[in-house]
């Protein structure tokens, strides 16, 4: 593939007093989410930004671009004059009347409008991390992003996801509900078999019934930003409008909504996302050296509500202190 792939990453120091300031003036919106969507385990950092980037100039050195999302603060140490940095604040292209935010979902909802991204993206969290040497096919193959295809009903507590499908069935046919990608072993075997066994669901109700989502880093294309921006302008104005994550409103989608479009309107090629990364959620048990040792090439590290302040910072320190055996240079983003 010769087209170019950016990165886009969001980074906030939730220690920031001015931020927390404007946070807390509109807290009062927080009521319409839950506290899993709100909570301060949204918003803690876990001081290894650096590593991040390590990563990238180890294992992905092809990158054209990482554009760093932020509210208005930046690590000291990042060196915002390399070539491949943009650090992109939030009003360079989220429109004004949604400023602010401290909705994630918000803020995806307009990574396609970051002045100078390129056609080709991948939206990375930042506790998400490369392990392992990447290849751009990794994550786009003949213009196409690489995604697993795996029917996956959804569950009502799963809001989000629900409401993705459900605003997904508004605008895309029954075209490829079943399609050959599905029964590719290029998903996985498990994925495989599953869609297999969901195969008279699919022709029963004829409509998408959700799919198994990826807490990975997501490849998008600015295309079908565009094309859904077109024809559900209203989710799209709504998740702009929402101070902070909501889950419980039905116009509230995830960029995972894009994810979907893609497998919906066969806009993708078949990858198995078992063998590929790992979300981890954080905890006193982890072996974090062994875990950098082992086969995924991603490594979602996800903080959780569930570990109080005095062990996340604990467990904080064990981890990067693995990092640094793991990525012990500086690279060339740091000063």
């Amino acid at each position: 593939m010769n087209e170019k792939i950016d990165f886009v990453v969001t980074y906030l120091d939730g220690a920031d007093p001015a931020w927390i300031k404007e946070r807390d003036e509109h807290r009062y919106l927080q009521a319409k989410g839950t506290q899993h969507e709100n909570g301060n385990s949204r918003y803690r950092n876990m001081e290894n930004f650096h590593f991040f980037l390590r990563a990238i100039e180890k294992y992905a050195p092809w990158v054209n671009k990482i554009h760093v999302v932020t509210w208005g603060h930046t690590p000291e140490w990042l060196n915002t004059k390399h070539p491949k940095i943009n650090v992109v604040n939030h009003k360079d292209f989220i429109p004004e009347e949604y400023l602010p935010t401290f909705n994630s979902n918000a803020i995806e909802f307009s990574f396609d409008k970051i002045p100078g991204i390129s056609e080709h993206f991948v939206n990375f969290n930042d506790d998400m991390f490369l392990n392992a040497p990447m290849a751009p096919t990794d994550f786009f193959e003949k213009g196409l992003p690489r995604l697993q295809i795996m029917y996956a009903p959804f569950m009502p507590s799963d809001a989000l996801f629900s409401n993705n499908i459900l605003a997904l069935n508004k605008v895309v046919s029954s075209k490829y509900l079943i399609n050959k990608k599905m029964f590719s072993l290029k998903n996985g075997l498990f994925a495989t078999l599953s869609n297999i066994y969901l195969l008279p669901m699919l022709r029963y109700y004829g409509k998408f019934i959700g799919f198994r989502e990826d807490h990975l880093p997501a490849p998008h294309t600015k295309s079908i930003y565009a094309k859904l921006r077109e024809s559900l302008p209203e989710y799209f104005d709504f998740v702009g409008k929402s101070k902070f994550r909501n889950s419980q409103d039905i116009k509230s989608v995830s960029h995972w909504l894009m994810l979907d479009y893609a497998r919906a309107t066969n806009q993708f090629l078949p990858t198995n996302s078992f063998t590929f990364g790992k979300l981890v959620n954080l905890s006193t048990s982890i072996n974090f050296e062994l875990l950098f040792k082992s086969k995924y090439k991603v490594l979602c590290l996800e903080d959780g509500d569930f570990i109080d302040e005095n062990e996340f910072y604990e467990i904080v320190s064990i981890m990067n202190d693995a990092f640094l055996k793991k990525f012990p240079n500086k690279s060339v983003f740091e000063k």
